[in-house]
């Protein structure tokens, strides 16, 4: 008798458990990451523009930033920059008026907005860098971005400039020292300027052409290159303390 209540019971619970509502397991929290600010806009998705803008985020320039003249030697475009305001932090309007000083070239867009960045964050940083070190020295843009074209200045990855009253070969000595930076320095009488583009590894070179053709270009020897790139902080990017 008890062994045929002990089954009607097991059977009561069985039919009890099916007809039940499932047990929900409580979830765990899953995070969310708020787009706090929009990228913004640019004519060129430049490789470290972003990369850049969070870098600098909290890391002030050791120097008070004076304003550089810039001067685009092609247009005769020019302006005053200052691309880190009082308190040493990067300011991106500056940033982008040593953009559109650089980028009016003949083959600039018409319709290219003042708020797109034509030219890659950090290869500004690195000339205004070059400029203090020589004592506020006047950038002298030679050529930026060539939309359409080959390499890094099709990117909007490169600069060609000069800085007046610095020699190309003494400028491009002090460039060399740069991380993760392409320099080439071209010594015809009729160009004497440097090239400066950014990279993950640092490619060197001298080329004696006459304007407008390469065919003497000649690589650096660099045995420091890997040591030198594999150290790169932001901070490096930033005008010296003087």
């Amino acid at each position: 008798m008890r062994a045929t209540a002990f089954v009607a019971m097991a059977i009561l619970l069985a039919a009890s458990a099916v007809g039940a509502a499932p047990t929900v397991m409580p979830q765990k929290p899953v995070a969310r990451v708020a787009n706090l600010a929009p990228p913004a806009k640019r004519a060129l998705a430049t490789s470290s523009a972003s990369a850049v803008d969070g870098a600098v985020a909290g890391v002030a320039t050791a120097t008070p930033s004076a304003p550089i003249e810039i001067v685009n030697r092609n247009t005769n475009a020019h302006g005053k920059v200052r691309l880190y305001d009082e308190h040493g932090v990067l300011d991106r309007g500056e940033a982008r008026a040593f953009m559109r000083i650089a980028g009016r070239e003949k083959t600039e867009p018409d319709d290219a907005s003042d708020d797109d960045e034509r030219l890659d964050l950090r290869v500004v940083q690195l000339a205004i860098r070059a400029s203090h070190h020589f004592g506020g020295a006047t950038i002298r843009i030679i050529s930026a971005t060539r939309p359409g074209a080959h390499g890094k200045h099709g990117t909007g990855e490169a600069l060609d400039f000069a800085l007046e009253g610095v020699r190309a070969s003494v400028l491009a000595a002090y460039l060399r020292g740069t991380p993760r930076a392409g320099v080439g320095i071209y010594t015809h009488p009729k160009t004497q300027y440097v090239h400066l583009d950014v990279r993950e590894h640092s490619y060197h070179w001298i080329d004696g052409s006459p304007p407008g053709v390469t065919w003497r270009e000649q690589l650096l020897p660099d045995p420091k290159q890997a040591t030198r790139d594999a150290s790169w902080t932001a901070a490096m990017d930033l005008p010296e303390a003087k």
